[in-house]
């Protein structure tokens, strides 16, 4: 790296984002040779999610197996559904074992990124004023980064504690307090039970319930840990579990209402064993369609939910109001803490930066009405501008995506270096037949055809943006096999 003056700098390429995405995407960088590279991180440290996320019970809702880089599969993990301190654990050691660490630039929030055409570079600007030059921009700043905040009435002046579930901290306590939880997704299944278990009393607020499946927990002891035989059943499970979800993926682009009722049956049956009480059957039993919405995995939810000091409310909330947390109907139910489990704002995903690229083009209003990507890695108009896990581009085995994105980014730039070309982006043509080929598919889909609202979709209700409408292995082999014939060169290469 470069020096150019005390506050600004020249690197060849910089990715913003130290979450699992873009720490993959340096280590895979690097190691493939590309050591002049700078990743830039708002925080004090590395992790993305799991750095934002301590509430209780938080844990990986996808197998460990998976969700770990197929390069780097871990051996310090308790259990197959991994606790998130293990996950931020394992992100530190994976940073410090792939030399990403020393070249990320901590405390460092960027406020904008402008492609400059004359020199054919990307002019970053962090909120205190330093500055980076980079020829390549890789944004991993994550569909999860963004929490999506209740706006009700009442929550300043509510006489108790009122926090999102990233604002948890360990000094909460929950003993001998009345507390609700409000939401019905991932992050409230993980919740329900620690606060069920603490708390005096609890109102759980599930306005639109999920497919709860068993979670088949597997615990792993020391001594087998790090030994030849884990690590050759940890490619087992991987190759298990990678399989499985192929199964959901394929029942869900096209929808495949047959497949879906076996997913559906495997629920019904936990279900049936688990929640007797009419009242909890009525508001925990979802009215949609499996995979409509994100399945989840918890054997301790429903048995926590259904507890004599819970209070099950299947409305929304209308407002705080002094003690007490008010539903749409105008029933009170007075707390001491409410915890908003309402997820995150995978539309706000790009968390205020402003990002212009060719002819002044801002990716903000680009997005607007639905964001899009060729591969969830370019967008048309933004030279030299990478996404990971970008539109369009989520699956179950989030690693594999990247791994694939960022080989995809390496060929990218060595065909442009190749050719001696200034810069590299995705044909106007090819990006618009693909990515209208990406709505058709979704279209088709139990995402829009299941009968529900979910972040899947833009507003709720519009188009898909988050997920790759076939399997896993139709991105691979496809980002592999199409991937390059969609790029366009530009320019012979300017000195800067």
């Amino acid at each position: 790296m470069t020096q150019l003056t005390d506050s600004t700098r020249t690197v060849d390429i910089l990715v913003i984002g130290a979450g699992l995405g873009g720490l993959g995407a340096a280590a895979k960088l690097i190691e493939a040779g590309r050591t002049d590279i700078a990743v830039l991180e708002a925080a004090e440290t590395v992790g993305g999610v799991w750095r934002i996320n301590q509430y209780p019970n938080v844990a990986c809702d996808t197998p460990i197996d998976l969700y770990a880089y197929s390069f780097c599969p871990g051996d310090k993990w308790s259990s197959n559904f991994a606790p998130g301190d293990e996950i931020l654990a394992y992100l530190h050691e994976f940073a410090d074992l792939y030399g990403v660490t020393p070249r990320i630039v901590f405390n460092t929030r960027v406020s904008e990124a402008v492609w400059d055409e004359a020199t054919a570079h990307w002019r970053v600007t962090a909120t205190d004023g330093r500055v980076w030059i980079a020829r390549y921009l890789v944004w991993s700043g994550g569909l999860f980064s963004q929490p999506s905040l209740p706006v009700v009435r009442g929550v300043e002046s509510f006489a108790g504690l009122s926090l999102h579930s990233t604002e948890w901290h360990d000094g909460i306590d929950l003993s001998g307090k009345r507390v609700a939880v409000v939401g019905g997704g991932a992050t409230a299944i993980q919740i329900v039970p620690y606060a069920q278990e603490h708390a005096d009393h609890l109102v759980a607020f599930v306005r639109t319930p999920s497919y709860v499946l068993p979670r088949p927990e597997i615990a792993f002891s020391p001594a087998e840990r790090g030994t030849a035989q884990f690590a050759a059943e940890q490619r087992s499970r991987r190759t298990e579990w990678f399989n499985r979800f192929e199964v959901i993926a394929r029942s869900r682009f096209p929808m495949n209402g047959a497949v879906i009722a076996e997913q559906e049956a495997v629920w019904q049956e936990q279900f049936d064993a688990q929640v007797t009480d009419p009242h909890a059957r009525a508001v925990l039993a979802p009215d949609y369609r499996f995979g409509c919405k994100r399945p989840l995995f918890s054997s301790a939810y429903y048995p926590a939910i259904t507890q004599p000091n819970v209070t099950l409310v299947g409305r929304g909330v209308s407002h705080l109001d002094g003690d007490s947390i008010v539903d749409v109907q105008g029933d009170r139910y007075p707390v001491d803490v409410v915890v908003w489990a309402t997820g995150f704002s995978p539309t706000d995903m790009l968390g205020g930066i402003v990002i212009r690229g060719r002819d002044g083009r801002e990716l903000g209003a680009e997005w607007r009405d639905l964001p899009r990507a060729f591969f969830g890695v370019l967008v048309d108009g933004f030279p030299n501008f990478f996404l990971i896990n970008g539109p369009n581009a989520g699956g179950a085995s989030v690693t594999d995506v990247v791994e694939a994105q960022v080989d995809f980014i390496l060929r990218g730039i060595a065909e442009a270096e190749a050719r001696g070309a200034a810069s590299l982006s995705v044909s106007p043509e090819v990006f618009a037949d693909f990515n209208a080929d990406i709505q058709r598919r979704a279209n088709s889909s139990v995402m829009v055809q299941g009968n529900c609202n979910s972040y899947y979709r833009v507003g709720g209700d519009g188009a898909v943006f988050t997920h790759w409408p076939d399997t896993i292995e139709a991105f691979q082999r496809r980002i592999a096999a199409e991937g390059l014939a969609g790029i366009a060169f530009d320019q012979p290469a300017r000195v800067v």
